[in-house]
């Protein structure tokens, strides 16, 4: 049990000191920002690569001893804080630094989703604490809290697209293209499905494997083959650099010597594809690869 003992109030060199020390820890709780600005520049520039480490994930493997994957999840956190800033400021305009995410785990939870969705979450998050502020038990903004808002939000998205879509195809039953009233009922049979999987954290069928039943419904009606289910898949849950991979699309890079060639399988995961003896020779057989129509330079 605490127990308060009352006490003085602080002196003007007390309250002055209080504000350095906190000053400090603010700043060590904000440092996640400035570490992944400076990872971000590191790995977009790839100021990683010499002779002993030509990948992201060399470089993060043999000078921090970190995985690439959580590297790449400190860079989201900062890219979210960033995008925050936008919403959470002073009146004289400069950063609020108390209302930002306290902790990279805070900012990660929210890097689940698109920059505009980060912007609503956070500020009802920030609206609820400043609503219970004043009461005996004040809500507290925690790593915990954000991945709860976060998932119910994501939630309410399924059912909203869900609500749309069922809608979408009633009022589509009564219009030029038919629709009859037992094709429209499996519908919206098979769309409450989906919510009540949803509602339970899709702990019986997972969301994947209803994508993916989709995808074969869309197959099987013969309006799009394989390839575009693929690249629609990409586009409800991939990045850019997923659309552009399943597209067929073949990423290349070289370095800044000319004697290194990689490929980029998947997203910050490169693959050497050709090493040369000399600048010209590796300049050379870039220029062959951007001739093929597929090939792109990242």
């Amino acid at each position: 049990m605490e127990v308060v003992i009352n006490e003085k109030r602080l002196t003007p060199a007390e309250q002055d000191r209080l504000d350095e020390l906190e000053a400090i820890i603010r700043e060590n709780f904000l440092a996640y920002v400035a570490v992944g600005n400076a990872l971000l520049e590191i790995r977009e520039s790839r100021l990683y690569r010499n002779k002993e480490r030509r990948t992201w994930e060399e470089y993060c493997r043999r000078i921090w001893d970190m995985g690439h994957d959580y590297a790449d999840r400190t860079i989201a956190a900062a890219k979210v804080t960033g995008n925050l800033l936008t919403i959470v400021s002073k009146d004289d305009g400069s950063p609020d630094w108390e209302l930002l995410p306290a902790n990279e785990s805070q900012a990660r939870e929210l890097a689940r989703l698109e920059p505009e969705e980060q912007a609503r979450v956070w500020r009802l998050l920030i609206d609820y604490q400043r609503a219970t502020a004043n009461e005996r038990h004040p809500f507290k903004i925690t790593a915990k809290t954000v991945k709860k808002t976060v998932k119910e939000f994501k939630g309410e998205q399924v059912t909203r697209r869900v609500r749309a879509a069922t809608e979408q195809v009633r009022k589509q039953a009564k219009g030029e293209d038919k629709r009859s009233a037992q094709f429209v009922a499996v519908f919206e049979h098979f769309m409450a499905e989906v919510t009540r999987e949803q509602a339970a954290g899709w702990r019986h069928t997972s969301r994947q494997a209803v994508f993916e039943s989709l995808c074969a419904a869309a197959q099987a009606v013969g309006e799009c083959g394989e390839e575009t289910t693929k690249a629609r898949r990409v586009l409800w849950r991939g990045t850019n650099i997923d659309k552009l991979l399943a597209a067929g699309l073949a990423i290349f890079r070289i370095a800044a010597d000319n004697l290194l060639i990689e490929q980029l399988t998947a997203v910050d995961q490169w693959l050497v594809y050709g090493e040369y003896a000399t600048p010209e020779q590796g300049l050379a057989a870039f220029e062959d690869l951007m001739l093929e129509p597929t090939n792109i330079r990242a």
